[in-house]
């Protein structure tokens, strides 16, 4: 399945293509490991009041889980911290989520799906599927509700 990331991506992003990322730098690791760094393209909105946010607070690296792309990845994605532009919001600063890393994931959803379709839809166990996978067993077994 292909899915433009945004009107013109890069090659780096249009072969990465996790919707509503786009890849700054890539690096090669030990063992053909690569590193991805990813940002954010979408809107960001204060959770409480709605209100989509510009000014940006700060940013801090967070480690994502993926589906290996060409071999195993580490993608690391600067993810924002905005201010609430809402003077009635008492939430003065928060974080940004997407469809594919909602609040609080350390995996993306694709990497939650897929896992899914190795167990479920190929009838493999649990733990071959995480060893295929390169992550935890207990990654697999957690219980995942599917976003709508």
């Amino acid at each position: 399945m292909i899915e433009p990331t945004s009107p013109r991506p890069d090659a780096a992003t249009a072969i990465f293509n996790l919707p509503d990322y786009r890849v700054i730098d890539t690096e090669v690791l030990a063992f053909g490991q690569r590193r991805i760094r990813v940002v954010s393209t979408a809107e960001a909105g204060c959770p409480s009041c709605g209100v989509i946010s510009t000014r940006v607070h700060s940013r801090r690296p967070q480690g994502l889980r993926d589906i290996p792309v060409a071999g195993p990845v580490e993608v690391v994605w600067a993810k924002r911290r905005f201010f609430c532009d809402e003077y009635l919001c008492p939430r003065r600063t928060f974080t940004e989520e997407t469809a594919q890393v909602p609040r609080r994931a350390r995996s993306t959803q694709r990497l939650r799906e897929a896992l899914v379709a190795a167990v479920i839809g190929s009838g493999r166990a649990a733990a071959e599927a995480a060893v295929s996978f390169g992550v935890s067993w207990w990654l697999v077994q957690r219980p995942w509700i599917p976003r709508r």
